[in-house]
């Protein structure tokens, strides 16, 4: 009965001391996770970007690990070692767009503890500079201006080109999108290029933005009333004076229709054969815009001179092959008519004679330019050209004694 006993006791005993001495098992490696991130707007200025690896194992962040970072190259970019958050971070220059990756491969000591990781794929950018500029003959200072129903262009130039681009359109007027377009940019030089052509409906300020993923761009057009009278002032004069400053117009730029700019105006009528009053009409505003309503000289290479146009009533002053002062002028009535040919200034008056002529530059006998209180619209005078007396001053200072006159139908 005790032998029968003891036998299974001692059964029992061997298995517990196999089991004690058999090795433990060993667990398996844990799976990691890397993630990777970059800039949300791309390379800064220089192609420069900062990318950033995390590393974590069950949710933990894994710190001191060597995490590598490729461009789909053999070789990486370059290797760093996660912080205690299990984050690296690495400035990469970006010359064009690029795909970039995370890789984590566990040194043979951490091997048995940890797997390897690949980090989802980005792709990041150099930011894109968009300039637009718009093309207008119409400006008030920096303010690019147009009139209603009048086309404009608008071109914009990306930083850098890459094939397939295409920009995304947007033109609000005021706070309200109004149009949408994709356009394709095409390759100039090194450079992108597109085009938009604008036909606004109305008066206000239309704001063009175009966008592509790394950079946005955007200008403005001022669209006013096509209109302006003396007592006028505002954007509207000031693009209007600036332009016939341009086309060579007698006129200070100040922004206020005074009687300076009444008398531009006149001329400009006088020049395309327009009416002859003292407004500015939409029909002068888009002659203009259309960059129209400059005086082609009929002497183009005659050097430094004057031309009247007796059938217009303006006198030129010329130099360079181009216009530099149109003046509103009257010449002689018929019973008293100014003299038609090539003369040169021989003498020249300073301040009022008493016939009431003012600063007169003479080019044959008693027939001069002058400054008169009286210049109307057509011809009136005694023989001379008459000139508005605020702009006789200017006339005189230009001209020079042996310059040329031309005087013509």
């Amino acid at each position: 009965m005790p032998v029968k006993t003891a036998r299974p006791l001692l059964l029992l005993a061997a298995l517990v001391a196999a089991l004690l001495l058999a090795p433990a098992a060993q667990a398996a490696p844990a799976a990691t996770k890397l993630t990777l991130a970059g800039p949300d707007d791309g390379a800064a200025a220089g192609g420069k970007a900062t990318v950033t690896a995390t590393l974590t194992a069950g949710g933990k962040p894994l710190a001191g690990k060597a995490v590598s970072l490729f461009a789909g190259g053999a070789a990486p970019l370059a290797t760093g070692a996660t912080s205690a958050k299990g984050k690296v971070s690495y400035e990469v220059t970006i010359p064009a767009p690029t795909q970039l990756q995370a890789t984590y491969a566990p040194t043979a000591a951490d091997a048995p503890i940890y797997l390897g990781a690949k980090s989802n794929t980005i792709t990041v950018a150099p930011m894109v500079g968009i300039r637009l500029s718009v093309a207008t003959y119409l400006h008030a200072r920096h303010k690019a201006v147009g009139i209603p129903r009048q086309r404009v262009k608008i071109t914009g130039t990306l930083d850098h080109f890459a094939a397939g681009q295409t920009v995304q359109i947007d033109v609000f007027k005021g706070t309200r999108n109004i149009r949408q377009k994709s356009l394709a940019v095409t390759q100039a030089g090194g450079k992108g290029r597109f085009v938009l052509g604008l036909v606004p409906s109305g008066r206000g300020v239309y704001r063009v933005r175009a966008s592509l993923p790394g950079g946005t761009g955007s200008t403005r057009l001022y669209v006013v009333r096509p209109s302006a009278r003396q007592g006028a002032r505002g954007t509207t004069v000031r693009a209007l004076q600036a332009r016939l400053a341009q086309l060579g117009y007698l006129i200070h730029v100040s922004g206020r229709f005074d009687s300076t700019t009444a008398r531009a105006v006149l001329a400009f009528r006088k020049v395309n054969r327009y009416a002859r009053s003292m407004s500015a009409s939409a029909a002068v505003f888009k002659k203009l815009a259309r960059g129209g309503g400059g005086f082609k000289l009929r002497y183009p290479n005659a050097g430094k001179h004057v031309e009247f146009d007796w059938s217009r009533q303006v006198l030129v002053l010329a130099r360079g092959g181009k216009p530099a002062k149109i003046l509103h002028a009257s010449s002689g009535k018929p019973s008293t008519p100014t003299v038609f040919g090539k003369f040169h200034f021989y003498s020249k008056t300073a301040g009022f004679n008493s016939h009431g002529m003012y600063y007169s530059n003479y080019f044959i006998g008693g027939y001069a330019i002058h400054g008169y209180e009286s210049v109307p619209s057509y011809a009136a005078s005694h023989g001379c050209i008459r000139i508005p007396i605020p702009s006789a001053v200017s006339v005189y200072r230009w001209v020079s004694l042996g310059d040329t006159i031309y005087v013509y139908r």
